[in-house]
């Protein structure tokens, strides 16, 4: 009965807090593809302790991103032999190529098969710039606007429209302009 009422409340705590805890965590991240491990994670955290004993209501948001933070703490000093690249590398060559795009792409407008989508968000995942599917998540998927992903990412606005325009340009020229998404 105990465990029936458990599962109850976490199922509660986790659909009004997974939001909130994956855009946290994802701007935390070195790699986007931790994410996953990490917020699993956090909530085998939470369903351990909710086996244990009650908790307040009141700051569980909080208390979840108290454990993430541990999570991710550990999670790479577990896995430090893996090379980061520096998020901070900047290259302001590229910087006028924002100006140079042409901006008739409209992703949301694409309608793409599942096994397409698939490609093609494995190749924003596997760029050495992890800013780019961090911004492309929460731009696309969280529907944060341009200033919001820049003040979390603590990052200018010109940065961010930098990355979702050239990566749009590269989405177009190696997987089309949609045209062929809907065969």
């Amino acid at each position: 009965m105990a465990s029936q009422i458990n599962l109850s409340k976490f199922n509660d705590i986790y659909d009004k807090t997974n939001k909130d805890l994956l855009k946290y965590i994802i701007i935390k991240c070195h790699n986007i593809n931790d994410t996953k491990d990490i917020i699993q994670d956090t909530y085998l955290e939470l369903w351990r302790i909710l086996n244990k004993k009650d908790l307040v209501e009141d700051n569980l948001k909080s208390y979840l991103i108290g454990i993430a933070n541990n999570k991710i703490k550990k999670y790479y000093k577990k896995n430090w032999t893996l090379k980061t690249i520096s998020l901070f590398t900047k290259d302001n060559n590229d910087l006028e190529l924002i100006n140079t795009i042409e901006d008739k792409i409209n992703i949301n407008d694409l309608v793409i098969k599942q096994d397409v989508w698939d490609r093609v968000w494995k190749y924003i995942k596997d760029k050495k710039n992890q800013d780019i599917p961090k911004v492309f998540y929460l731009y696309y998927e969280l529907d944060l606007t341009i200033k919001e992903i820049a003040n979390l990412l603590s990052k200018t606005e010109s940065y961010i429209k930098h990355l979702i325009y050239r990566t749009l340009k590269e989405l177009q020229d190696n997987f089309g302009n949609g045209d062929n998404y809907n065969e």
